[in-house]
C-alpha cells in the first residue's frame, strides 16, 4: 500500500494563529489561580504576549516582502541580461564581438573587444532600447588594428 504524502504552504498567519494558541495555553494556567489580581495580571501579560507576536509577525512580513523584492530584482535583471546578448548576438555588425552583459538592479553593464567605435555606439544603442533598463556603463574597448 502507497502512503501519499500531502504538503500545505504555511503562512505567515497559520504562524500568528500557532503563536496566539501556545501563548494561550502558556497564560491560562495563571487565570485559574487563586488570590487578588491574578486574572488580571494574567490578562496583561497575554495582552503583551500577543502584542509581541504581532510584532514579530510584522517584522517577518517585512523581511519577506523584502527578499521577495530581491529575488524579482534579480530574475529581471538576468532577463535584461539574455534579451540584450541575444539581441547583440543577432546584430550583424557586433555578432563576432565579444561582448559581455551584466545588470545589477537594472543597471547594464557592457564589456569586452569590438572592432570599431560604430560597433560600440551599436551595443550602447542596443543596451539603452530595452524596456526595464535604467543606464547603460559603457566599458568596451575598440580593438586595434592588427599590423602585417
Amino acid at each position: 500500500m502507497k502512503i501519499k504524502k500531502v504538503y500545505r504552504r504555511i503562512s505567515v498567519s497559520d504562524g500568528v494563529f500557532a503563536l496566539v494558541i501556545m501563548t494561550t495555553a502558556i497564560a491560562l494556567p495563571g487565570c485559574v489561580q487563586d488570590g487578588p489580581g491574578f486574572g488580571e495580571r494574567t490578562g496583561r501579560q497575554v495582552d503583551q504576549a500577543a502584542s509581541r507576536a504581532g510584532e514579530t509577525v510584522q517584522g517577518a512580513q517585512r523581511s519577506l516582502g523584502e527578499q521577495t523584492e530581491k529575488a524579482g530584482e534579480y530574475f529581471n535583471d538576468a532577463a535584461i541580461s539574455s534579451r540584450i546578448k541575444a539581441d547583440l548576438l543577432n546584430d550583424s555588425l557586433l555578432a563576432l564581438s565579444n561582448i559581455n552583459v551584466t545588470t545589477i538592479a537594472g543597471v547594464v553593464t557592457l564589456s569586452g573587444i569590438v572592432n570599431s567605435q560604430q560597433a560600440m555606439d551599436r551595443a550602447v544603442e542596443i543596451a539603452r532600447r530595452h524596456p526595464n533598463v535604467k543606464s547603460v556603463e559603457n566599458k568596451l574597448l575598440i580593438k586595434a588594428p592588427s599590423r602585417i
